[in-house]
């Protein structure tokens, strides 16, 4: 749930909104969006350690289950059903985890944090389609109410460090606007 005080700060900060939004499901939507990016954001050392552990669980599960299986076709072991699902499913889940912790190391070298990008994203549809802003930054100091409203929400979730300024925040917006790509993601142009 979105605090009381938030909600406040970021209408404060985007000063008054058109009348198409609809602002009791924008705050739902901002409330999901923000609890959302905490479960996408993992630290890379953590990311690191759980890719080292679900290898090894693949690494030691294949040739187990092999040599289970081996016992059960020379029948010197009777054949157990929920045994057998377990393993593989164990198998499934250690391949999955493993190659999607995979891209996620391989996906955040460098500056770039493909969670982030997203939270920007999620928030910038919400200022459209929920508050019933539109995708322009003005020049001025605070860059307009869409700068604002991004600025302001990101701080919720976000180091302080990591929100972006205003010039930023505008290139966002502006790319966004355009369909140009945000890191990996790419949108389609808004009309």
């Amino acid at each position: 749930m979105l605090a009381d005080a938030d909600w406040q700060t970021i209408l404060d900060a985007t000063g008054p909104l058109p009348k198409r939004g609809n602002l009791v499901q924008a705050r739902r939507r901002l409330a999901r969006c923000l609890r959302d990016y905490r479960g996408l954001r993992r630290d890379p050392a953590k990311l690191h350690a759980a890719l080292r552990i679900w290898r090894r669980i693949d690494k030691l599960a294949t040739p187990l289950h092999a040599a289970v299986t081996e016992e059960w076709q020379q029948n010197r072991w009777r054949y157990d059903r929920l045994l057998d699902t377990a393993l593989k499913r164990l198998l499934t889940t250690a391949k999955t985890i493993t190659e999607s912790s995979a891209m996620r190391v391989r996906m955040r070298k460098g500056k770039r944090d493909p969670a982030r990008n997203w939270l920007f994203l999620t928030l910038l549809d919400l200022w459209v389609y929920d508050f019933g802003g539109t995708l322009t930054a003005s020049k001025t100091s605070s860059g307009g109410p869409g700068v604002r409203f991004l600025r302001t929400a990101a701080v919720l979730v976000l180091d302080a460090r990591k929100v972006p300024s205003v010039v930023t925040a505008r290139r966002i917006i502006r790319a966004v606007a355009s369909g140009k790509s945000i890191g990996i993601f790419r949108v389609t142009k808004v009309r």
